[in-house]
């Protein structure tokens, strides 16, 4: 059976590389970017399973790499569903800013940074549950 394939992306290194060993020891794939751009790029010829995707990127935001992502796997580019996890720091203010944001990046999750690691790989397992 093939390992789930996970991409991380977010420009703060140490993140990505904490998320990654972790990840790791649990028995996911990783694979890494460190901007919007190269998201696209890598989920492109990866083609993960899921997507940790931080908000405030360079070169294009979180929002709009998932939704780039999304509409992807509606035409098929992919060839299955890719899994999408905002992280972002920034707390939105009301339920209807948390909606809209959701409703615009087509993400399937969103996630507040801090976060504990536990809680993160809780929620992958349970996004990666309800399936592709």
């Amino acid at each position: 059976m093939n390992k789930i394939k996970i991409l991380i992306v977010d420009d703060d290194k140490d993140i990505v590389e904490s998320i990654k060993f972790v990840l790791e020891q649990s028995g996911f794939q990783v694979v890494t970017a460190y901007d919007g751009f190269d998201a696209i790029v890598q989920t492109g010829i990866e083609k993960p399973d899921l997507v940790i995707l931080d908000v405030m990127l360079p070169k294009e935001n979180g929002y709009r790499v998932s939704s780039a992502i999304k509409d992807g796997v509606g035409k098929g580019l992919y060839g299955k569903n890719i899994i999408v996890l905002l992280l972002t720091a920034r707390v939105l203010e009301g339920p209807e800013w948390v909606e809209l944001c959701m409703d615009k990046s087509k993400a399937d999750f969103m996630m507040y940074k801090p976060f504990e690691i536990e809680d993160l790989i809780r929620k992958i397992d349970e996004l990666l549950a309800k399936g592709n």
